[in-house]
């Protein structure tokens, strides 16, 4: 027996604790921390570009065809696809188990397949994983003090981006709000006719010194002959004009600025290579560049800036990035895969540190910081897990009187959590929100198995047996039982193999760190408590005390009482238990509670008519506004919500763009307002009737996944029936109270002109409509830089510009455009083509090849996901909706009803294998069935906590109630397990009932009240980051004070009432 080895081989032990502490230790500081547990997104993204084309045409030509080339692939599950002006986005969703890596080279030949078939224009398609590590982990501004950001651009681009870019383990820096330079060179007319003046005078003074030449070669009589003669009207001779063009320029530009390695020549075993040209070094060499040379006497070969204007230009105008106020660039960390991201914000601190030394007028803020965030989390759950063991501890000390079993016990816990360090380490598990959480939990249960086994050691030794034979019989006695206790609160977390999605995702670390510390509990009951107790136990002790035995007394008649009225015992536990389901369908549900991170995004949207300068002007003044708020840290604004974005907003096209900015704001940690009710706050004091604000939290917690608070899909074909359901349903959404921002997903379709090429009169001028294209996006497009040279160690680009090009393009100017046909005719836009005005969609959305149109809208403050969902799914009921049409609910309501049913799928394979465990015990059928009862009373318990607390069904509430199943039968088990035992000595079945009760009432109330007392702290949310756990803390806790008291009289009472037979069992 383990226990009686331990006993004799003390040394063995010790050696084996100190072998686990060392490799705790170690394990421990290695260990990676993060938010939560590493999630696989089975997501894949294909972008293909098709400029110039509308959304329409992207639809048809570049969607449909990818959609159908990827529905073969294996794993797929879902597609859908956004189609936009210039590109295609299809986002494919796969099997959770399914190799993303395989899945990506699988998507690449089909593509490759399908390239030929796709019309010329449509440009090559990029995949791209999605993965967490996609968002950022840290968010800075940057500024130099006295410095506009113009003046500072350089220096902060060239200086502290690439210090920041060196750190160990950051992936990328993307910034906004820099300065970008270039040069401009702009063709002038006047320069281009002053230098044809030049060359003209030049032409005329030669033909003047020509004609003096010849006249002095003359003689008197020739001269006079001449005079004679009758004259004719001098010509003027043809004199050249030069003509210079963005084309031209641009041609030079690229030519000259050239320098490219050639090849290698040998020269005396020596290889030289051989590099052709030199580049433009600087603006003056630009300048200076010789565009043209003419063979006149007396014209200087024409430089560049003879005939156009060059200047450095930036685009400030253009730009907004400001952090409280004052201009500043923002940079947006994210990290590489492998890296910690508490290790790379704190590298990263470290360095913005170093470089302020470096640099005493730089000023840099941290805005965003999740490695902060995390550190704060898991230190406040491992502040619980310190503090909870400490105070189950007391509660052993308070029951046991005695100092010395208090400290065998108590070392079961520090052992234990180690020893799940240590195969956290070997699992790959993080120290994250759920695996500390899980280990939060576990702490009062760690105790549990050392409770049993030194009670009953005590017991023996004031029996009278020695310290050595008391320890290893104790331990004897109850090892089968605590080992059943402990497979069954393991067993509840086996079938998470069974189920998907995020949420085995997320809470498999739950059930690997509960199940590493129990299994390591039991090893501790089992080997160190007999070891300490032998050693130390040995005086003989005394159980009797007058309070606990007042309290055995007073047990004994309540348990005499339930025995004689077992039906008001079982009426009123079915009652209770009847009346908290009620119940808790009137709180409501959730995914994952909201975990105050004290940060705030929003949202400024501007009507499509304004201009860029009225969004600055309403960026500043939501910038004043929301400064003027109390518990206000800091606010950075960039325009087209570029600072912030993460992976989702690109995607799901609710990222920001030309007309809107977007503001992160970072709250104080002294606010006597929540981050919601300063959002509402926000939204009171910074919203305007001339533009739309929207407040959104930043979480931190895995809800961001799941699409939104209220998601309504509605597919079909048809877009006005689509857009008419979409309206009818918002306004359903709208009347349910509790709901804001509600949005009916239709966009407002922007303006479009559309040129008509009349194809008869086009193909008589030898003209085709890519032709007629061709020209007018000629005119449109904005020009681009023909080449780039190095000024002051920065790579500028050179766009070349006329004056034409400095014009807004009106519809007149487009029609009167004019294209040169094959046969050398001018042809006017106008003579062959028609303009007409229409309104075009923005985007159209698809999933699995059916459009659809999404409704959304998000929550007032203090009003539950699930009872507003359930509301709203009543109106749509009630909503008549047209064949070949079909209304889903989907977001947030929709992973719940998921998840909740996959939690369910596992509660019952859970019972399932914590019966036949018993089974395997008690080598019986009744005897489980009986302890099986426990159950709904943790049931009953966990509802009306939550009730009590005003905190809504959760799934992390629910995994509570799963992990209650597996803890709440351990008191069960004992007590039947001591029954029994008490029958086989002899005893009736009311002797061995209450002699079990009385027996066995001590170590019940000391394992449940260690368990209650170590998650009073998580259950109160003591310290930030601990709200997501606190529900399954709250559960834990009534579910346990509830089915603890209620076992003590509802399992005598089944005991009795199955159990016919009164005689001893030996003698059944």
């Amino acid at each position: 027996m383990l226990s009686n080895y331990s006993v004799r081989k003390p040394f063995t032990v010790v050696v084996a604790i100190i072998l686990v502490l060392i490799l705790g230790f170690v394990s421990f500081s290695n260990i990676s921390t993060d938010l939560l547990p590493s999630v696989n997104l089975p997501y894949s993204v294909i972008i293909t570009p098709y400029i110039g084309a509308s959304p329409e045409e992207v639809e048809l030509v570049v969607t449909k065809p990818i959609e159908q080339s990827m529905a073969s692939i294996s794993n797929i599950k879902n597609v859908q696809s956004i189609s936009r002006e210039n590109m295609s986005l299809v986002i494919l969703e796969f099997a959770e188990t399914t190799n993303m890596d395989s899945a990506v080279i699988e998507m690449r030949e089909n593509l490759d397949m399908l390239g030929s078939y796709l019309p010329e224009g449509v440009g090559s398609s990029t995949i791209m994983k999605l993965n967490p590590d996609m968002v950022p982990i840290m968010v800075v501004s940057a500024a130099v003090e006295g410095q506009s950001i113009g003046e500072s651009s350089s220096f902060l681009e060239t200086k502290i981006i690439p210090e920041i870019e060196s750190v160990e383990g950051v992936a990328s820096v993307e910034s906004s709000g820099l300065v970008e330079n270039e040069i401009h060179v702009l063709i002038r007319q006047e320069k281009i006719d002053a230098v044809n003046k030049e060359i003209k005078d030049a032409i005329e003074a030669q033909i003047e010194a020509a004609k003096a030449e010849a006249l002095a070669k003359l003689t008197p009589e020739q001269l006079a002959y001449m005079a004679t003669q009758p004259t004719e009207a001098a010509t003027q001779p043809d004199i050249p004009q030069i003509s210079i063009t963005k084309d031209m320029i641009s041609g030079i530009l690229k030519g000259q600025n050239f320098s490219m390695p050639t090849g290698y020549i040998t020269e005396q075993g020596v290889d030289y290579l051989v590099r052709t040209g030199d580049a433009i070094e600087d603006d003056q060499a630009l300048s200076d560049l010789v565009i043209m040379s003419l063979p006149i006497e007396g014209v200087d070969p024409i430089k560049l800036s003879e005939v156009a204007d060059i200047m450095l230009v930036d685009n400030t105008d253009d730009m907004y990035s400001k952090v409280n106020g004052i201009d500043a660039i923002t940079l947006t960390l994210q990290k590489q895969t492998e890296y910690v991201t508490s290790d790379i914000t704190n590298r990263v601190l470290d360095k913005m540190d170093d470089l302020k030394q470096t640099y005493p007028d730089l000023q840099m803020v941290t805005l965003m910081n999740q490695g902060e965030y995390i550190d704060i989390v898991v230190d406040s759950l491992l502040n619980n897990l310190i503090y909870g063991g400490l105070l189950a501890i007391v509660i052993l000390l308070i029951f046991l009187r005695d100092l010395k079993p208090t400290l065998v016990v108590g070392f079961s816990i520090p052992i234990s959590v180690v020893t799940a360090f240590v195969l956290m380490y070997f699992s790959d598990i993080t120290l994250n929100i759920i695996s500390m959480g899980g280990l939060a939990l576990g702490v009062g249960m760690l105790v549990d198995n050392s409770i049993v086994v030194i009670e009953n050691i005590y017991r023996m030794r004031s029996e009278g047996k020695s310290a050595i034979e008391a320890s290893v019989e104790g331990a004897k006695q109850v090892s089968g039982a605590i080992m059943a206790s402990t497979l069954t609160t393991v067993a509840v977390f086996l079938p998470i193999v069974f189920i998907e999605g995020f949420t085995r995702e997320i809470f498999t670390d739950m059930a690997l760190t509960i199940a590493f510390s129990l299994l390591a509990s039991l090893m501790v009951a089992l080997t160190l408590v007999p070891t300490m107790a032998s050693k130390i136990l040995v005086k003989e002790v005394n159980q009797d005390h007058r309070v606990f035995s007042g309290l055995k007394n007073g047990y004994s008649k309540i348990l005499n009482f339930s025995l004689d009225h077992k039906w008001i015992i079982i009426i009123l536990v079915i009652g209770l238990f009847a009346g908290s389901i009620y119940g808790i369908t009137s709180v409501g549900t959730e995914l994952f509670p909201s975990m105050d991170s004290g940060q705030l995004t929003v949202t400024l949207n501007m009507p499509l008519e304004a201009t860029f300068e009225d969004l600055r002007t309403a960026a500043d003044d939501v910038t004043s506004k929301i400064q003027s708020l109390d518990g206000i840290e800091s606010i950075g604004a960039s325009v087209g919500g570029g600072m912030f974005g993460g992976m989702g907003g690109g995607l799901s096209g609710a990222g920001g763009s030309g007309n809107s900015a977007t503001f992160y704001v970072t709250l104080s940690d002294e606010r006597s307002l929540s981050t919601q009710a300063l959002g509402d706050e926000i939204l009171k004091v910074a919203g305007s009737d001339q533009y739309e604000l929207s407040v959104t939290g930043t979480d931190m917690n895995m809800g961001s996944l799941t699409g939104g608070e209220i998601t309504i899909e509605i597919k079909g074909r048809d877009f006005d029936t689509l857009e008419d359901l979409a309206i009818r349903i918002s306004d359903i959404v709208k009347s349910v109270e509790g709901t804001k921002d509600v949005s009916s997903g239709v966009e407002v379709t922007s303006p479009e002109l559309q040129i008509v090429v009349d194809k008869e009169k086009s193909i008589s001028k030898g003209l085709t409509v890519a032709q007629v294209f061709m020209e007018i996006n000629k005119a449109l497009t904005t020009d681009s830089a023909a080449t780039n040279i190095n000024v002051d160690g920065n790579d500028l680009g050179v766009v070349v510009l006329d004056e034409e090009s400095t014009k807004s393009l009106s519809r007149s100017d487009i029609m009167a455009l004019e294209i040169t046909s094959p046969q050398g005719e001018t042809v006017k836009i106008s003579d062959i083509a028609s303009l007409e005005e229409s309104n075009g969609f923005k985007s159209i959305r698809r999933t699995n090849q059916q459009r659809y149109v999404t409704v959304t809208g998000a929550l007032e403050t203090n009003y539950n996901i699930g009872i507003v969902s359930d509301k709203i799914q009543a109106g749509l009921d009630n909503l008549e909706i047209p064949n070949g049409y079909s209304v889903t609910m989907t977001g947030e309501n929709q992973t719940i009803n998921d998840s909740f049913r996959d939690l369910g799928k596992m509660l019952l394979l859970a019972l399932v294998f914590i019966y036949l465990i018993m089974v395997a015990q008690f080598q019986s059928l009744l005897s489980p069935f009986i302890v099986m009862f426990t159950i709904p009373l943790a049931f009953t318990g966990g509802f009306f906590a939550l009730l009590m607390t005003g905190k809504p069904l959760s799934i992390v509430a629910f995994l509570g109630m799963i992990i209650l199943t597996g803890v709440v039968v351990n008191n069960g088990i004992v007590f039947v397990d001591y029954a029994n035992k008490m029958r086989e000595e002899g005893m009736s079945k009311r002797e061995a009932l209450i002699k079990t009760g009385r027996d066995r009432l001590r170590p019940i109330l000391m394992t449940a009240l260690t368990t209650i007392i170590a998650l009073s702290t998580m259950s109160v949310g003591a310290g930030q980051g601990t709200e997501m756990m606190q529900p399954m803390a709250i559960t834990t806790i009534g579910g346990l004070i509830y089915a603890t008291l209620l076992t003590l009289l509802f399992i005598p009472v089944l005991f009795d009432l199955f159990h016919k037979k009164d005689q001893p069992k030996n003698q059944d």
